[in-house]
């Protein structure tokens, strides 16, 4: 500790929090994982491992584009306080973490996506555990947010046309799935961005998944309680209808009485004038008739 103390003393780094961040993963075990990941690339000044490890260092920074680990206003490629505080010797130039990512296949994937996961379990584990013991509700929040990326762009691979931030946008669906402990705080749990066209259910039934996967906590599903829900909608409905019905026959009935008022309105018209024409009898003959058959149509 007293070697550690004295190095970081002396250094000087405008990244305080990656040089943190760098030392608990070390502590931790993550980057010695990520060290073991299988990429199909020879190794000439930097191991392929190492051009990952610096990419997930300038993704913490919050690098837009990979040239800015080089040519950015503050780039963490030159800076040797954070490699040696992600137990690397150096940083390999942004061109060569372009090409080790190329070279990168499924399997590199999976391998990562398994060396983070073993890395997250501890703590995930921990949580779930004190929220158990103290008999409080585990608590997912699921987050879908709409990326939207350029409407010309022909480079993102899956990126699909859809409704983003009440717009249509070419782009992607993120989705994050996280854990609330006691205290309130949330612990990251997985997230995925599916095409942007993705409907809604589905992403949340992949999080719900995804969640229980890392948490290994899945409460019972409850059906009966759907099919309740059910039962009272079909209940409303059918009431809507007796109710539709019961108004329709009224309107009928009422309709049928216009049209015979109507009738005897003629009638009296006719009366006034004179004697009623064979002709209009067969008019007021033919109303009545009409207002039998077909009430609506008046």
């Amino acid at each position: 500790m007293t070697t550690t103390f004295s190095y970081w003393s002396m250094a000087n780094t405008l990244h305080g929090m990656l040089v943190a961040f760098g030392e608990f993963f070390s502590q931790h075990g993550l980057i010695e994982r990520l060290m073991q990941v299988p990429i199909a690339q020879k190794t000439h000044t930097f191991r392929p491992q190492t051009k990952l490890v610096e990419f997930l260092v300038g993704t913490m920074s919050g690098i837009e584009y990979l040239q800015d680990l080089n040519d950015g206003p503050q780039p963490v490629a030159k800076d040797t306080v954070v490699s040696r505080a992600w137990e690397q010797a150096g940083f390999a130039h942004f061109s060569g973490v372009s090409r080790t990512l190329e070279a990168c296949d499924e399997e590199t994937v999976a391998a990562v996506e398994k060396a983070i996961a073993e890395f997250s379990q501890p703590f995930i584990a921990t949580v779930v555990h004190d929220l158990l013991r103290c008999g409080a509700a585990i608590v997912y929040d699921f987050d879908l947010t709409g990326q939207a990326v350029s409407p010309t762009s022909t480079t993102y691979p899956d990126a699909t046309f859809g409704w983003m931030n009440d717009h249509v946008k070419l782009g992607y669906q993120l989705a994050r799935a996280c854990l609330s402990d006691a205290r309130g705080e949330r612990l990251w749990l997985a997230g995925f961005h599916p095409p942007g066209d993705t409907v809604s259910s589905k992403c949340l039934k992949e999080l719900v998944e995804a969640a229980e996967a890392q948490t290994h906590v899945r409460p019972r599903r409850r059906p009966e309680l759907i099919e309740m829900r059910m039962e009272a909608q079909r209940e409303s409905i059918a009431q809507t209808l007796r109710l539709l019905n019961q108004h329709q026959a009224k309107l009928d009935c009422l309709q049928q009485t216009r049209i015979i008022l109507y009738g005897k309105v003629y009638h009296a018209e006719q009366t006034q004038k004179g004697p009623i024409s064979r002709q209009n009898k067969a008019i007021l003959y033919g109303l009545n008739k009409l207002s039998i058959v077909s009430p609506r149509l008046f």
